[in-house]
């Protein structure tokens, strides 16, 4: 690409990533929400570890008897902490912060566009990718609240940067390895579905014969979770890397009955009560039981939390900040928003099959990396907000696919029938819902 070309790229990805910070911090300024459920967890956890009282929710409980090692985390409660410690208790920091995270998350986008395509690479493209991350409805809403999801979507998305600079660079540099086993560390600690990105990055590397590289990774990979885990062995007595969810996770969302979505279980709270670390051996041994006993029933489950994953009808919208108009637009444009990077996400992957080989062995290896984040939760919860971290990957292949059906409007039929699959998706998680409507139904008129 010219040296005029890339000038002319200059204004227009600026104006997509100022317009994210700007929208972003807007919206959290206007509605000013303060921390609920979850994200009163985090700051609670935060402001303790800023305060010197330790990793704990509630300071006048035990570490057995507290919720906090139950927490997604830590890495977002210590970065929460940091902001504390620097400036104090103040939230609308972080919401700056958030904004700040959510225009770089665009930005990288756009990059990581130029780094898949590279001779097939246009600005529209490179726009339409960012765009889909900056004015994402989902993430802006996320943006305005103290979730993990701000920073967890943007540790990915610089994480499969770093991995495509190796990949596309010639020179083998070690602190390129380095760099990304540092993001991806964090992001794991942030966001531990993040974790299954270890697959496609280390097996790049034993693919490719890099051996001394995917070393150097696996090693500092063990550096970033070590402290972290020596503090809770002495803590807790037992090996936790990242937190103590997964047993009362995996049996939230199997056992008799079981929707596949995060719902109270009676037996997850009558665990929890014999203590963390009991509870949750005991917690992943029913689950276990469950899936060993019963490996149709959880077939199905696992087959209907993948509906739920690339249902339309899983719109973001009900939270308790929204009502009336901010809600009903919320839920439009999230439902509007789902279509589209799910049909032209998908669309762009479809295609990618006529792009030159070394396009298409990159664009692989983005699929591939895409797929592990649905692959990371649907045997276990879903959730709406549990596919954000899959958004900046479906944001690439989306930028590509609308370009390609309005430009090329090839093989029409195929796109029609796409589309067809995903409506049908999402009315059959309807039809599996409709109490579940009805009661959403309910919440919004009233």
């Amino acid at each position: 690409m010219s040296l005029s070309s890339n000038i002319r790229q200059i204004p227009a990805i600026i104006f997509v990533v100022l317009a994210t910070f700007i929208v972003s911090l807007a919206y959290s300024l206007y509605f000013q929400i303060e921390p609920s459920v979850d994200a009163r967890a985090y700051d609670n956890i935060a402001w303790n570890l800023a305060e010197g009282n330790g990793y704990k929710e509630d300071t006048a409980l035990s570490y057995d008897e507290d919720i906090a090692i139950l927490r997604v985390g830590p890495g977002y409660e210590f970065f929460l902490a940091g902001v504390y410690t620097v400036f104090g208790h103040r939230i609308w920091i972080v919401w700056v912060l958030n904004a700040l995270l959510a225009a770089a998350t665009a930005f990288l986008v756009f990059l990581i566009s130029k780094e898949i395509f590279t001779s097939e690479w246009s600005v529209p493209l490179g726009l339409i990718a960012a765009a889909l991350i900056g004015f994402s409805p989902d993430l802006i809403t996320i943006n305005g609240m103290l979730m993990t999801e701000t920073l967890g979507v943007f540790l990915i998305a610089a994480s499969v940067y770093a991995f495509f600079r190796y990949v596309n660079t010639d020179e083998r540099a070690v602190w390129r390895v380095i760099v990304l086993a540092l993001l991806l560390g964090a992001a794991v600690l942030v966001r531990t579905p993040a974790a299954f990105l270890f697959i496609p990055f280390a097996g790049y590397f034993i693919y490719r014969k890099h051996l001394s590289e995917c070393a150097v990774f696996c090693a500092v990979l063990l550096f970033v979770f070590m402290p972290w885990t020596v503090r809770n062995y002495e803590v807790y007595g037992t090996f936790i890397p990242t937190n103590l969810a997964f047993g009362y996770d995996l049996l939230a969302g199997n056992h008799p009955g079981a929707t596949g979505e995060l719902e109270p279980y009676a037996l997850n709270e009558e665990y929890m009560s014999q203590g963390r670390i009991v509870g949750n051996k005991l917690a992943l041994q029913a689950a276990l039981n469950f899936i060993m006993l019963h490996p149709i029933e959880f077939l199905k489950i696992t087959l209907e939390r993948a509906s739920i994953y690339f249902s339309f009808a899983r719109p973001t919208g009900f939270w308790f900040h929204l009502e009336g108009f901010s809600r009903a637009a919320t839920l439009i444009l999230s439902a509007l928003y789902s279509i589209f990077l799910f049909i032209f996400g998908f669309w762009g992957i479809y295609r990618m099959r006529h792009a030159p080989p070394e396009t298409m062995e990159r664009a692989r290896l983005l699929a591939i990396i895409l797929l592990m984040m649905p692959l990371a939760i649907i045997g276990i919860i879903v959730e709406t907000r549990y596919r954000f971290l899959a958004y900046p990957m479906f944001a690439v292949f989306a930028g590509y696919g609308a370009l390609d059906i309005f430009q090329k409007r090839d093989e029409i039929k195929a796109f029609i029938a796409l589309t067809l699959v995903f409506f049908a998706n999402a009315g059959f998680d309807a039809l599996r819902n409709l109490d579940r409507i009805r009661e959403r139904i309910g919440e919004f008129l009233s």
